[in-house]
């Protein structure tokens, strides 16, 4: 949030309250980690300040965002209000390695209309034939509480 205000001016807590849509008192505590992180500082008039660690950190939460958020919506056919939560969930989990990898999947996928095509008609062929949401619950299974797949086939 204090990199997207800080594109428009001098970043206050209370723009960033709002922003988030939090009360003033749990933006002065994130403040005050993001401080002694030395990911900010706080001015004495009240300003926030990206640091140079900072800034390097929301572009990379921002790049993360703009991949998955295009993976998601683009490529996989979501819509935007769905896709939101997962790449919010998505972006801290993934190593820099992936993301290059997936940043360029992405860019192959929306190059080629005809592969995107055939990838959201068989996309849509799997929802019909596993209704809309797949009946596999992300995080209930062995494979996705951290055992390795050759424990869950157990």
């Amino acid at each position: 949030a204090i990199y997207h205000l800080s594109q428009k001016g001098p970043v206050r807590p209370s723009a960033v309250a709002k922003t988030l849509g939090v009360k003033r008192a749990s933006v002065s505590k994130y403040i005050g980690t993001l401080v002694d992180r030395g990911l900010i500082t706080h001015e004495p008039r009240g300003e926030l300040i990206l640091t140079e660690s900072g800034l390097e950190l929301a572009k990379s939460i921002l790049r993360r965002e703009r991949c998955l958020t295009s993976l998601l919506v683009d490529v996989c056919n979501m819509s935007v209000e769905d896709a939101e939560p997962e790449v919010h969930r998505l972006e801290h989990l993934i190593s820099d390695e992936v993301l290059l990898r997936l940043e360029t999947l992405v860019e192959f996928a929306c190059s080629s209309s005809g592969w995107l095509k055939r990838l959201h008609l068989r996309m849509a062929a799997e929802q019909e034939r596993f209704g809309v949401h797949n009946p596999v619950k992300v995080g209930s299974t062995k494979v996705h509480q951290g055992q390795r797949q050759e424990e869950s086939a157990e």
